[in-house]
């Protein structure tokens, strides 16, 4: 296109489409419940990575009171899930993120970081903790320790 043949038209081609808005939330059981079918597919794959929970076991957990079940949500649709409990030790209480699926991460991490530590901060957690893959360090802005999770089947 030459400069005579650009028209207004081309300076605003029309509106720019929105930034999905992002939510993370600690549903009420019986709209966890509602949601669970989807849910659970989100944190089968991590769940299936230590063999220690089912997601059915993570529900009855947080039936239970034990754990919460945050639901990520872009644009009003549930993408990922987050599964947390609050460990009181001796010395200090922290917020375990113990499990984490879904899709959409990008859209939605922002919120869930601010969300979770408003959280922690009101529970008087001092920390947040998890394990996980490398990716995560990077995604929640936190500091590796260097350590590693070590498993052993005692099985056979």
């Amino acid at each position: 296109m030459t400069l005579t043949e650009w028209t207004e038209a081309d300076a605003c081609p029309g509106p720019l489409a929105a930034p999905p808005q992002a939510a993370v939330r600690l549903p009420p059981i019986d709209e966890l419940v509602e949601l669970w079918p989807k849910l659970a597919l989100m944190i089968a794959k991590a769940t299936s990575r230590t063999g220690c929970h089912t997601p059915t076991d993570v529900l009855q957990l947080a039936m239970q009171g034990q754990v919460g079940i945050w639901v990520c949500e872009v644009d009003d649709v549930a993408v990922a899930a987050l599964v947390t409990k609050i460990e009181q030790y001796p010395r200090k209480r922290v917020l375990e993120i113990m499990l984490a699926g879904g899709s959409r991460m990008r859209q939605w991490i922002g919120e869930a970081v601010a969300v979770l530590d408003q959280h922690a901060r009101a529970a008087g957690c001092q920390h947040i903790a998890g394990i996980g893959r490398p990716g995560w360090v990077r995604a929640w802005g936190g500091e590796a320790t260097g350590d590693i999770v070590i498993v052993r089947d005692l099985r056979g």
